[in-house]
């Protein structure tokens, strides 16, 4: 059975991991972040809409009784799915910053005060593109992802017997710290060996920088990038 790289955050590589069984490969899981609740308090204000970009955002925070009146609009599926289970109803939803931002444009033609429920390490199109168009963003960050000191001992022994077929790349941040890793582990040279899945461009930015060869999701979701493996290399 070939086998598959995951670095994401444990939880998410845990049901990553079963989707790969059902694809035929065997998961190699190395979680190179840790996500954690930052309990940062949620700040009063005269807010006209709640964003999140990840459904981590939503399950970091303790209590919405000051928000659940307010319109929540969600970037993911999982985002849309975290929010209703604390009994809140998604109203704009798409599957990426780049896809949610010209809808948010449509709806809110004068200016309005988002509250944004983010993650430390972010990528800045969102707010930005709000902003860019007179909007206000207050952005709380509720959680954040810490980094891992090593790789696990499953990867390290794998990756130095060359027996990683794939290795699956979901966040730009993950790719940074997994590279520095591997190269404080003297694995570096094995990485040209393995077949380098990236859920966007930007993912794969870094990777490439190495001379690395990547391929790059048509859709940035998981659906997307899972696709790849049905792809001919």
């Amino acid at each position: 059975m070939k086998q598959a790289l995951l670095l994401r955050a444990r939880e998410d590589a845990a049901r990553t991991g079963e989707k790969l069984r059902a694809l035929g490969y065997a998961p190699v899981l190395s979680p190179v972040l840790e996500i954690v609740a930052t309990h940062a308090p949620l700040p009063h204000g005269d807010f006209d809409a709640v964003l999140a970009s990840s459904a981590k955002g939503i399950e970091a925070v303790a209590d919405f009784s000051r928000l659940e009146s307010l319109p929540f609009h969600l970037v993911g599926a999982k985002t849309a799915a975290a929010a209703r289970a604390r009994g809140l109803e998604p109203h704009i939803v798409a599957g990426a910053a780049e896809t949610i931002l010209p809808l948010l444009l449509s709806a809110y033609e004068q200016p309005a005060s988002f509250l944004y429920l983010a993650g430390r390490d972010r990528q800045p199109a969102l707010e930005a593109g709000l902003r860019a168009k007179g909007h206000r963003v207050t952005a709380i960050d509720v959680y954040e992802a810490r980094a891992a000191s090593s790789l696990t001992e499953a990867a390290r022994d794998a990756l130095r017997a060359n027996s990683i077929d794939v290795a699956l790349h979901y966040s730009r941040r993950s790719v940074e710290i997994f590279l520095r890793l591997a190269e404080m582990e003297k694995l570096t040279p094995a990485l040209s060996k393995i077949r380098a899945l990236a859920l966007s461009q930007d993912v794969a930015t870094p990777l490439q920088a190495m001379g690395l060869r990547v391929e790059v999701a048509a859709m940035p979701d998981e659906a997307g990038l899972l696709a790849l493996l049905d792809e001919t290399p």
